[in-house]
């Protein structure tokens, strides 16, 4: 039970001013209902990271969110994970499920052609809708829900450029979360313990991708603790790992090595010396579900965003209703907006009563327009995370400081 200090850290209660979403018995449990706000977040932490995958080399794709269950028991996915999948959907003979994870779709984007060792690491990405079936008891707002959106990276590389490959990826990922200026707790090395049936039963494959992964490590100066029956149930892993609000520990990045789901799928790549030789898969993603990142990005920001993720980054109050400052306030508003900025104008209710909703709901700026801003062109522009910070700025001044916060990622 969170404390009553620690419950006001919560994202479940700074979401509320905020307004990202809403939860309805109506829908089902953990199902919630993604709001307005919530997709602007979305849609910026989305386009950002589109643009690093694009730098990094990956390919973006879209497949079903339904698998047969065949393709599962392919995977090991009912074998190993099927108390976190819904139930089967069963009709005119076919057995579907909802899928918990989209690694086996990649398998066969990748199985459609013989590959030479030339297109590897071959890097496939997509914002992968997925579905678990998390306990009614361990249900979390935003971020234990049962469906959720997660930036899927799957990395095929052959066993000689692996550990590069690893690294690599470590550093892409460490590139992306510096952006957020999120506070890790720890880097976990999660391996398998003696209870095989958690896992795929292979020892010395155990042994190798324990070893790899533990080298790298070591080559990047990484400290980490060691979490032994934490594994996946086909490969060990390095979990980049928050702290929220109760005190949990729970994981926001991870890097995942597998080896045996390319063999279930009989993938094949043509090395140097014209040998069929199967390649190693890498499990990647670099800020976990869209749902879970933007709840730790509330808890940790208190609700105060980064100004290029703030859904209302400027709203402006007319200070009267009398015509010429509404339609400055509009021209405004117009201006702000062709240049890509989310901008509100509110006229109804108090000034003061105005100016502390703004503040409740953590928009970073506002602007008082009365006759003397319309007559001078001069705009005194607050913020609302610092205590008396009022700055004087004419239109083109404050078009420029809004460009250079919106371009800032920090």
């Amino acid at each position: 039970m969170l404390s009553q200090n620690n419950k006001n850290l919560d994202h479940r209660e700074i979401t509320k001013n905020l307004d990202l979403y809403i939860l309805d018995e109506k829908v089902g449990q953990g199902l919630p209902l993604l709001l307005t706000n919530y997709t602007i977040i979305y849609n910026q932490i989305k386009k950002f990271l589109q643009q690093k995958q694009q730098d990094f080399g990956f390919q973006e794709v879209i497949t079903p969110i339904l698998g047969s269950e065949e393709l599962y028991k392919t995977s090991g996915h009912l074998a190993h994970y099927e108390d976190y999948m819904f139930p089967v959907l069963s009709r005119n003979n076919e057995n579907l499920r909802l899928r918990p994870m989209t690694c086996p779709h990649h398998c066969l984007i990748y199985q459609k052609k013989l590959r030479s060792y030339r297109e590897l690491p071959f890097r496939l990405c997509e914002n992968s809708l997925l579905f678990r079936y998390e306990a009614s008891g361990g249900l979390k707002g935003l971020e234990r829900p049962r469906v959720f959106e997660l930036p899927d990276h799957h990395i095929f590389v052959n066993i000689d450029n692996l550990k590069e490959e690893l690294k690599k990826n470590y550093h892409y990922i460490l590139q992306i979360l510096s952006v957020f200026d999120l506070q890790v707790k720890r880097l976990a090395f999660s391996t398998h313990d003696d209870n095989w049936k958690k896992y795929h039963p292979d020892e010395q494959i155990w042994e190798q991708s324990e070893k790899i992964l533990e080298e790298v490590l070591q080559e990047l100066s990484i400290n980490y603790v060691c979490l032994p029956g934490e594994a996946a149930f086909y490969g060990p892993k390095l979990d980049i790992e928050v702290e929220v609000a109760d005190g949990k520990i729970i994981t926001l990045a991870t890097m995942q090595i597998d080896f045996p789901t390319p063999h279930k799928f009989g993938l094949q790549y043509i090395n140097k010396q014209q040998e069929l030789k199967t390649p190693v898969l890498i499990h990647q993603s670099p800020i976990g579900s869209y749902q879970r990142f933007i709840a730790l990005m509330c808890e940790q920001t208190q609700g105060k965003l980064p100004f290029w993720l703030t859904p209302i980054q400027l709203v402006i109050f007319p200070l009267n209703e009398e015509n010429e400052v509404k339609d400055y306030c509009k021209i405004l508003s117009r201006e702000l907006t062709k240049r890509n900025l989310r901008i509100k104008i509110i006229s109804e209710k108090s000034l003061n009563y105005r100016i502390r909703e703004v503040c409740k709901n953590k928009i970073p700026y506002y602007l008082v327009i009365g006759k003397e801003e319309v007559k001078n062109k001069s705009l005194k522009l607050v913020n609302t995370y610092s205590e008396n910070n009022i700055i004087e700025l004419s239109e083109e001044g404050l078009y420029k400081k809004f460009k250079e916060n919106n371009d800032n990622k920090k």
